[in-house]
């Protein structure tokens, strides 16, 4: 991971050199910003706040000030978008600053939102849901490649594919993963299961039972098999009448359907047999 971002935005946050010119060639300029010409990015992909760690940042910075400036970049009329450090920037706007340390990054947006995603990835600032949607938003609207994801996150390819499998959830599952309340692991667990009606009902056991994932998965396992059991049970009310009907026309019976609907097969091997079966009928 640390290896994947080597120059980039790691350098862009600890580095004390006044300029300089990271692998991408993208130039950096340390200086500062008012916190109202500062705007954030609306392609960022941590959506979340906690409001509670925001409050104890603020009063670190009240103490401290910044230690790590904000990364950002120019756009338009002397405003300034940023890269990394959204919460810093909130927290400084409780704390009451008008001014904050900047570095100045000249990228594109798709240069952006990758560094967006960087920064919070080595933070693992991002829940399960924010962490899909950046990534699936790479795949679709930047086109990356998974090799290119796999660069920058340093995340291996199953990982990948796991993180995005969750998006596969129903919406009310997803913001029950995005909020905290049951774990990627589980939603994970959930897809597992056959009927996936029935899957908000289970998300609210795991809450409200505690149930871990390796509990899910076993659910998942019998209710597989009890589909299983369901498919091969045959109906009462059918092997009764193929039993009358065999034992009347002295001929094997094969009925295919159910007891509402379906169709039944005589079975013969010879025209003496079929003559048989009809003389019964009649």
């Amino acid at each position: 991971m640390k290896k994947s971002l080597g120059k980039g935005l790691g350098s862009l946050i600890r580095s004390n050199e006044t300029n300089f010119i990271n692998k991408d060639g993208d130039k950096i300029t340390k200086s500062e910003a008012f916190l109202s010409d500062i705007l954030p990015n609306k392609e960022q992909p941590r959506k979340a706040f906690n409001k509670e760690l925001l409050n104890d940042l603020s009063e670190s910075i009240k103490v401290n000030g910044i230690l790590q400036p904000i990364a950002v970049r120019e756009i338009e009329n002397g405003k300034y978008e940023i890269i990394a450090g959204e919460r810093r920037w909130r927290a400084a706007q409780l704390a009451g600053l008008t001014k904050v340390p900047i570095v100045l990054f000249e990228v594109d947006s798709e240069k952006t939102f990758e560094l967006a995603i960087m920064e919070n990835v080595q933070r693992e600032d991002l829940n399960p849901i924010e962490e899909a949607e950046a990534i699936k938003e790479l795949i679709e609207r930047y086109d990356f490649s998974q090799e290119r994801i796999i660069t920058i996150t340093g995340k291996k390819r199953t990982r990948i594919v796991n993180i995005l499998r969750i998006l596969e959830l129903p919406a009310q599952i997803q913001k029950l993963i995005g909020e905290g309340k049951i774990t990627r692991g589980h939603g994970l667990a959930l897809l597992s299961f056959k009927d996936s009606r029935n899957l908000l009902d289970i998300a609210k056991n795991i809450i409200d039972n505690g149930l871990s994932v390796r509990q899910v998965e076993k659910l998942a396992k019998e209710s597989k098999s009890e589909v299983s059991i369901d498919k091969n049970k045959k109906d009462i009310y059918i092997e009764n009448i193929i039993k009358i009907l065999e034992t009347k026309l002295g001929s094997k019976i094969n009925v295919k359907g159910s007891s509402i609907k379906g169709k039944i097969e005589i079975k013969y091997s010879s025209l003496e047999e079929l003559n048989k079966i009809i003389g019964h009928i009649k």
